[in-house]
């Protein structure tokens, strides 16, 4: 294909007719309509080949959602860019600069300078774990279901005398056989006077419960006692404001909720910790330092690092993955709205409750909204065969401690819930168990 056709192929051209005036004209028309219409959000689906044209029931957002045509053509464009242009660079680096701006005002932080664009969740978790000053003796408080990934970042600093407090929910379910969401009060009973730390995630991955985050930093934060969230569950798929929250910092990749492709994170440090804190970043190379001289040469001068949250990004990001986000993130606030996406995907969680209800097959975790993301559903299903049952009919989910994972997108609808209820159906009628049976 010749230089000058590649942008000119049906998929860029359908793409940009298809947001320049359908979507958004539909999308103006109905901008203070509650709940969403969804009429619009077919529309939407129209940009996910996979769900639009290949016939798949795609329930397996929380995992990695498949790719869009906004996402597919800002790649595309990129290519095209490293293959064309001799100067490229200078422009993808104003698109990470865009990008990080945009995070800013997604999540209602201060600046973008509190926004730090990171490799992944984990790289931002353990940007600011690394960071805080701590004595041999003190501690940090997790409940014992967060993630791996977050975990592991503080326990790899016990062998330096950090003691991690693992708070045991896990067998407060097996008894009360209820998955609740945590609030100050969860914690309470294991802080102390040597707590240096709270960690959890915003939404948990495996059970859907949404952790009241804001109770829980205002609680301890007035003790001084640091609040790290990792909202990688939550970005893309609900509202974020991380100054209504007061979280001391919170790490978060856009490969799920936010379309991108893996390799982008974001870390976002609270102004006033990093003034306070001044803390020393654990990987440090010239996108650190503010005082760098132009012609590369270091001298022996003392280091000053950039006095926000930008101490903790590398020079270079992944640039391609920074023109995605920038393209996917433009359409998220400016069209289809973090708001919009929330209740339409809580209409879809409801519909799934009360289909679910009816063939009796239990949901885990809080039913209360307050409790529960909009997005990521458990079904009570351990049963091996039940995997291959959705395999054998093209739904795609995942298996956990708890159950089957469903987690929806913004490009599903109510069809998906109907083919996955008649699935389940005919699972139920072929003596698949489910719940307790």
């Amino acid at each position: 294909m010749a230089p000058a056709q590649i942008l000119d192929t049906p998929s860029v051209k359908a793409t940009s007719a298809f947001t320049s005036t359908s979507i958004k004209a539909k999308a103006s028309n109905s901008e203070h309509s509650s709940p969403p219409d969804e009429s619009i959000f077919s529309n939407y689906r129209q940009l996910v080949p996979l769900v639009a044209t290949d016939g798949a029931t795609y329930l397996n957002a929380s995992f990695s959602p498949p790719s869009n045509l906004i996402v597919h053509d800002a790649i595309t464009k990129y290519a095209h860019d490293a293959l064309h242009n001799p100067h490229p660079k200078p422009e993808w680096q104003a698109a990470a600069a865009e990008t990080r701006e945009l995070i800013a005002r997604y999540i209602n932080a201060e600046s973008s300078d509190s926004v730090a664009l990171m490799r992944d969740t984990t790289e931002g978790l353990n940007s600011f774990i690394r960071s805080i000053k701590f004595s041999p003796g003190d501690n940090v408080v997790l409940l014992d279901s967060e993630h791996p990934n977050h975990a592991y970042g503080w326990m790899a600093l016990r062998a330096s005398g950090l003691e991690v407090r693992q708070v045991p929910s896990i067998p407060e379910a097996e008894r009360t056989g209820k998955v609740t969401a945590a609030t100050a009060e969860t914690f309470a009973p294991y802080v102390d006077e040597r707590t240096r730390a709270i960690g959890l995630s915003f939404i948990m991955f495996h059970s859907g419960q949404w952790n009241d985050v804001a109770d829980i930093c205002a609680a301890f934060r007035p003790r001084g006692i640091h609040v790290l969230v990792d909202m990688t569950q939550q970005v893309g798929f609900a509202n974020v404001d991380v100054r209504a929250l007061g979280v001391s910092a919170a790490a978060f990749g856009m490969h799920k909720g936010l379309n991108c492709p893996a390799g982008l994170a974001a870390l976002y440090v609270d102004p006033s910790i990093v003034k306070e804190m001044d803390p020393t970043p654990p990987i440090v190379g010239y996108g650190t330092v503010s005082n760098v001289r132009a012609d590369l040469l270091v001298p022996a001068d003392d280091i000053i690092y950039h006095p926000s949250a930008r101490r903790y990004e590398h020079l270079n990001v992944s640039l391609v993955a920074c023109v995605a986000a920038r393209a996917w993130l433009k359409f998220y606030l400016g069209v289809m709205g973090p708001e919009k996406v929330e209740l339409h995907l809580y209409r879809l969680g409801d519909a799934l409750r009360d289909e679910c209800a009816s063939l009796k097959v239990p949901i885990v975790g809080p039913e209360s909204r307050k409790e529960h993301a909009p997005h990521l559903y458990i079904l009570d299903l351990h049963d091996a065969r039940w995997m291959q049952h959705f395999k054998e009919h093209s739904i795609y989910v995942t298996p956990y401690r708890l159950g089957v994972r469903v987690s929806f997108g913004f490009y599903n609808n109510m069809e998906d819930v109907k083919v996955l209820t008649s699935v389940l159906k005919a699972g139920l009628d072929l003596g698949f168990p489910a719940g307790k049976n």
